[in-house]
């Protein structure tokens, strides 16, 4: 790299060769549902368009398990719910579901019952059968809408599936709490069955994807099992937490989000800042992006749109600095140096790099809107900026040592409680305190 040429304010960079940094790639994991399997999951056949009586017997085989007079509820509501939906258009179960209406929002299986209570339950139960059996594929509006009970252990019980019962065997032995093991099993049958697949088909995507429709899910708890199974490809992170986190992003992609509307200037800002990016770190970059792309350009857009090339006019340029002293908010801007730097160095760079490479750069050439008048105050504004920062430490000074104390006191509490934990066998009542802590689980 050669050095630079500089004025009193302003490093004017020299021009670098063609040769520079490749871009940062995005270490997020893209949210969207897995692809269509080529042979969706049938664990007790293939049934799209099985007789009613079939099904129904099916169910008895299945839930030999359960009492006699829950036996006879799942098969009544299932010959019930087979009935009504024989009534409508379709060749499969499915279509025939869909052609009812009962995947949109708002239209709930337990509407077919006419407002029998007893019918309301035994139709909510049978449409969860029938999603644990494969036999329906509800959308998540519709899986919500019939909340089915005790869904998770019919699924579990007709899955067959030989890599879902590693799962659970595995989950039973995770450093979680039983409740955390509840919920990872739970979340993830109810996304196989959203999805229509089986585990092996899960994707890392779909995880994600289902995760940001269930905030706060117990799916976090399946990922790093279903990592150490195979099941999600070794190269991604090791938490969903991990996975949800955007990495550096390309010089493209940074500009692409301030939508500006010429194309050619968008594409001048991108070589710029690429020829930029091999001696500055990816926060100043974004930096030098917001400042350029945001806090330039985009506002020259919105005062003259047709605006082909750089160079502006007085009136444009006084809009600008105008819009600029105002935050979107309503707030005076604090600090306008930093987008008046950049434009400044902007301008002066390309000005040095045309006498190097006039057929890259020298059409864009034009008079710097940037006056010496506009950085006269720069120091001391700056000042003001670093007393402002100095005076937010001065105040928040003295609440350190309450924060501090609390934090130790609160770790000292919850290791107390655990210590006493570990001492507890199973079942047991244990207090810490003189208080009733809980029974260990």
């Amino acid at each position: 790299m050669r050095p630079h040429l500089t004025s009193n304010r302003i490093h004017r960079h020299a021009a670098e060769p063609a040769t520079s940094l490749p871009d940062g790639h995005l270490t997020q994991i893209a949210p969207e549902p897995p692809p269509v399997p080529d042979r969706p999951p049938r664990p007790l056949g293939e049934l799209s368009s099985a007789p009613i009586d079939q099904i129904v017997a099916l169910v008895a085989e299945e839930f030999t398990y359960v009492n006699r007079n829950a036996q006879a509820d799942y098969k009544h509501g299932m010959r019930r719910l087979l009935q009504q939906l024989a009534a409508e258009p379709g060749q499969t179960w499915q279509e025939r579901w869909e052609a009812a209406g009962l995947n949109q929002p708002g239209r709930a299986v337990a509407d077919l019952a006419d407002g029998d209570p007893k019918w309301r339950s035994r139709l909510t139960r049978a449409a969860g059968i029938t999603f644990a059996m494969r036999l329906i594929q509800p959308t998540e509006d519709a899986f919500r809408a019939t909340s089915p009970p005790q869904y998770t252990e019919k699924f579990l019980a007709l899955s067959r599936d030989p890599l879902l019962e590693e799962f659970c065997t595995r989950l039973q032995r995770h450093p979680v709490s039983a409740d955390g093991r509840k919920s990872a099993i739970r979340h993830l049958s109810r996304a196989l069955t959203v999805y229509g697949i089986g585990l092996a088909y899960l994707t890392p995507g779909a995880l994600v994807h289902y995760a940001n429709a269930h905030p706060g899910c117990g799916i976090t708890g399946a990922w790093p099992l279903l990592r150490d199974m195979g099941v999600l490809p070794a190269w991604v992170p090791r938490t969903l937490q991990d996975a949800r986190v955007r990495g550096r992003q390309s010089v493209d992609d940074l500009v692409d989000r301030h939508q500006l509307r010429n194309r050619e200037v968008r594409d001048l800002l991108v070589d710029y800042i690429r020829r930029r990016a091999v001696e500055v770190d990816y926060g100043t970059l974004d930096n030098l992006v917001r400042n350029l792309a945001r806090y330039f350009w985009k506002i020259v857009e919105e005062i003259n749109p047709d605006q082909a090339d750089l160079r502006l006019s007085e009136e444009i340029v006084q809009a600008w600095k105008e819009r600029l002293l105002v935050r979107q908010d309503g707030t005076p801007r604090q600090h306008i140096d930093g987008p008046f730097l950049a434009v400044r160095a902007f301008y002066l760079d390309l000005q040095t790099w045309s006498a190097a490479e006039p057929e890259r750069w020298g059409r864009w050439v034009a008079p710097c809107p940037i006056r010496d008048t506009d950085l006269r105050w720069f120091h001391i504004r700056r000042r003001r900026l670093q007393e402002r920062m100095a005076n937010r430490t001065r105040e928040r000074q003295p609440l350190l040592a309450i924060l501090s104390e609390h934090v130790t006191t609160e770790w000292h509490r919850l290791r107390t409680l655990l210590d006493a934990a570990k001492q507890a066998r199973l079942g047991e009542q244990f207090t810490v305190d003189a208080r009733l802590r809980g029974r260990l689980r």
